[in-house]
């Protein structure tokens, strides 16, 4: 059985069909880890869950790449 490591800091983003879950949370070798989640109800009415985890050294490059495709998508 795997354990849940809990978080240490947490932020909730709910829109009108899902939640995005941000989760900064400690390895065992004591790295800092970003998890960010998202949970939605699917057709069927089944809960879907989906997660990536991005590990600190990653942080700079995946915040970058992330307002790099914000720009994208507001440019009319």
């Amino acid at each position: 059985m795997s354990e849940i490591t809990p978080a240490i800091y947490s932020q909730n983003l709910k829109t009108k069909g899902k939640t995005y879950f941000f989760d900064v949370k400690q390895a065992k070798s004591g790295n800092k880890y970003l998890m960010i989640s998202e949970s939605w109800i699917a057709k069927d009415g089944q809960k879907k869950r989906g997660t990536v985890t991005v590990f600190a050294d990653n942080l700079p490059g995946f915040s970058q790449m992330v307002s790099q495709m914000q720009d994208k998508v507001n440019q009319h």
